[in-house]
């Protein structure tokens, strides 16, 4: 029930937002509620329910990975840069997150906080992850402030 009420708001929205020029995202395949987790693969999109609309975050890929494989000493724990594509009822965002090893990072977009909570799969020695292989683990939040407009 909720599944299909959140999907007819999303077509709402879409509906509504048909007049504005701009880029925008593809549908979502998934939908969760603002501070549910979940996770997307490369090239997938979730609609991401708040209290003011449905956002979209699509998860386009890793373009850097330097995480210090398992098992290995290394000098700095290193990172992975994940690309995201965040619409908001704002504009659509291209966001580069750099992602540590078993740690988190987020960006305020607009009116929502992004948070990363993952990479999947761990780097491991002499082993080359497929570029579509990658799992990265999300959580969307309604951000406490509001943003200054550039």
């Amino acid at each position: 029930m909720i599944r299909t009420l959140a999907a007819l708001l999303f077509v709402l929205v879409l509906t509504a937002c048909t007049s504005q020029s701009g880029p925008e995202l593809p549908p979502a395949e998934v939908f969760v509620n603002a501070g549910q987790q979940f996770a997307l693969r490369v090239g997938e999109t979730a609609g991401v329910v708040t209290s003011q609309a449905i956002a979209l975050v699509r998860f386009n890929g890793a373009v850097q990975d330097s995480r210090c494989p398992a098992g290995v000493q290394c000098v700095t724990a290193g990172f992975a840069t994940v690309l995201l594509s965040v619409q908001t009822a704002l504009n659509v965002h291209d966001v580069t997150l750099d992602v540590p090893p078993d740690g988190t990072v987020e960006v305020v977009v607009d009116e929502l906080t992004v948070k990363a909570l993952g990479l999947r799969p761990n780097a491991q020695q002499g082993v080359t992850i497929d570029p579509l292989g990658y799992v990265v683990g999300l959580m969307v939040t309604e951000s406490s402030t509001t943003p200054i407009p550039n």
